[in-house]
């Protein structure tokens, strides 16, 4: 049996899009989260009611498959947001059936968030420069579609 270099598992995590990008989520996610703070709000919460508010009457399934995530998890977090009065689900039955739609608190609280989100945004891209920043998000775009399409 060989030995691992430590070496080469650095040069793994350093070069793996995988490890990089559960580190960049992270750590941008903890950006945004520290954002929202004020507003009770999470970066995850935000998504989501920019994804329901975006997409007219989508089910939690449209959704979960936009975002990439599982259908399960998200409904979770669909249902915290409806307990908060921010989120009605309606008709159908199941994941796939409900109709998701944000209610008259998650349009005013959405309607709060979007210039602190502008301000973030704002920031990562004095941080980085806007070509930079823009070049950035659209290679996360082609890298989850690479990985959706291998």
């Amino acid at each position: 049996m060989s030995r691992l270099d430590p070496e080469s598992l650095k040069d793994i995590a350093a070069e793996c899009p995988g490890f990089r990008a559960r580190a960049t989520a992270r750590a941008v996610t903890r950006y945004y989260n520290a954002c929202f703070k004020p507003l009770g709000l999470t970066a995850e919460q935000f998504s989501l009611l920019v994804g329901i508010g975006a997409s007219e009457a989508a089910t939690l399934v449209d959704l979960a498959i936009s975002a990439g995530v599982d259908a399960t998890t998200l409904s979770r977090n669909v249902q915290n947001l409806e307990a908060r009065g921010l989120v009605r689900a309606e008709g159908g039955r199941g994941r796939a059936g409900k109709r998701l739609e944000l209610t008259e608190s998650g349009r005013g609280l959405l309607t709060q968030a979007f210039p602190v989100w502008k301000s973030a945004k704002t920031k990562l891209s004095r941080h980085m420069g806007d070509e930079r920043l823009r070049s950035a998000t659209q290679a996360m775009a082609e890298l989850a579609e690479a990985a959706a399409r291998a």
